[in-house]
């Protein structure tokens, strides 16, 4: 037996993954909730590969009683995935017995498994080794896309909860920057997209009964792992340090504004006060203000500084602080004795991304900072 680059490829993803999770072992990492789901994750992403690895090298058939385990501890990403982000989402998340339900899929195809592969003889193992036609699934093609949809929900479903939490969070704070787990959508989208080519190879193969596409399947298993786990660790250990979550007091913000008033905001003297406040004392300068801040620095209740912007202004959180700030930046590019440059205008005016900053002004002026300027 010889290691082909793809194999090379394969094991250098399965020691990368064991790797990261090495490291949040390390005492002041696996502290973190977060962090001890990504290690479980880490863990069965590693065995799925090494599912991969068995079937492209051949040495499932070799070792007929390592093959699908892999397969097996590989299904458990699909509610660790869905967990890990709740846990970034929110500070004060914890596990509770309820969500070992999440680790039904796993139950079920092991028991499927056993039954079917596990307590078969060995020329029987060897049998259904010889004629899979997908690395990790047994020869029932129902059972295949099975396990593929209730994997595709889990996704759906993760990546479904991420953009809510990004809507949800303009309603709090005026950076959204690195909040939003742009990154962690980024990532469940392209592996859902392979975990739709696979269920469709899967059918395809049960039809055509191709035995060349072997090379292939681990060639895409191969890059897939590869860019997926380096992928998670340049981005995963960062995350914790950048934004560790809502507070519980957040959270109770939150759930109160999406459960909306029965009636509308009709106090125009609270308006005016807060209109006032932000034209003269202008806190929106503070790069990092949340509606909690704000609502200290007037001395009123959160919630009810939220629902004069939300209800009473039609507005998010994030819109009202961006709108004085935009108007902030015209003021300065308006006046030629300003020789500040672009970057500088936008920090002296409240934002601290560039990206941000030049979406939130063209949206308001139909022109980029440096388009405006230069009118």
């Amino acid at each position: 037996m010889y290691l082909t680059l793809i194999d090379i490829l394969l094991v250098t993803s399965i020691v990368q993954s064991l790797a990261l999770a090495a490291f949040l072992m390390l005492p002041v990492n696996i502290s973190l909730l977060s962090n001890r789901l990504l290690l479980v994750t880490v863990i069965c992403f590693a065995a799925g590969l090494s599912e991969i690895f068995l079937y492209g090298s051949g040495l499932a058939v070799k070792h007929p009683n390592l093959a699908y385990l892999g397969t097996l501890l590989g299904l458990l990403q699909a509610g660790t995935l869905f967990l890990y982000a709740k846990s970034l989402m929110y500070r004060d998340f914890k596990l509770v017995k309820e969500h070992a339900v999440h680790s039904l899929l796993f139950w079920v195809v092991s028991a499927i498994f056993l039954a079917e592969y596990y307590l078969q003889p060995m020329e029987v193992k060897l049998q259904i080794l010889l004629q899979r036609d997908h690395p990790g699934v047994l020869t029932s093609p129902l059972l295949a896309v099975g396990i593929h949809l209730v994997f595709l929900g889990y996704l759906y479903a993760t990546i479904r909860s991420i953009n809510r939490f990004g809507v949800n969070i303009r309603q709090i704070f005026s950076n959204i920057e690195n909040k939003q787990l742009s990154w962690l959508r980024s990532l469940l989208i392209g592996y859902s997209i392979v975990w739709t080519v696979s269920m469709f190879y899967c059918l395809s193969a049960h039809v055509y009964k191709s035995g060349d596409s072997t090379a292939w399947v681990v060639a895409i298993g191969a890059v897939t792992g590869f860019i997926f786990i380096n992928y998670l660790f340049v981005n995963a250990l960062r995350q914790p340090i950048i934004f560790s979550g809502l507070s519980a007091e957040e959270s109770a913000l939150l759930a109160i504004e999406n459960e909306g008033e029965a009636l509308p905001f009709s106090d125009s003297e609270f308006i005016h006060t807060l209109e006032k406040y932000m034209s003269e004392e202008k806190p929106y300068l503070y790069s990092n203000l949340t509606v909690e801040q704000l609502a200290r620095k007037m001395e009123v209740q959160p919630r009810e500084l939220s629902r004069a912007i939300n209800q009473g202004l039609g507005k998010n959180f994030f819109e009202f602080i961006s709108r004085y700030r935009i108007e902030e930046a015209k003021r300065q590019l308006d006046d030629a004795t300003n020789t500040n440059n672009i970057l500088q205008i936008m920090y002296e005016s409240g934002f601290n991304s560039k990206s941000v900053f030049n979406t939130a002004f063209k949206k308001a002026t139909g022109k980029t900072p440096s388009q405006y300027r230069a009118r």
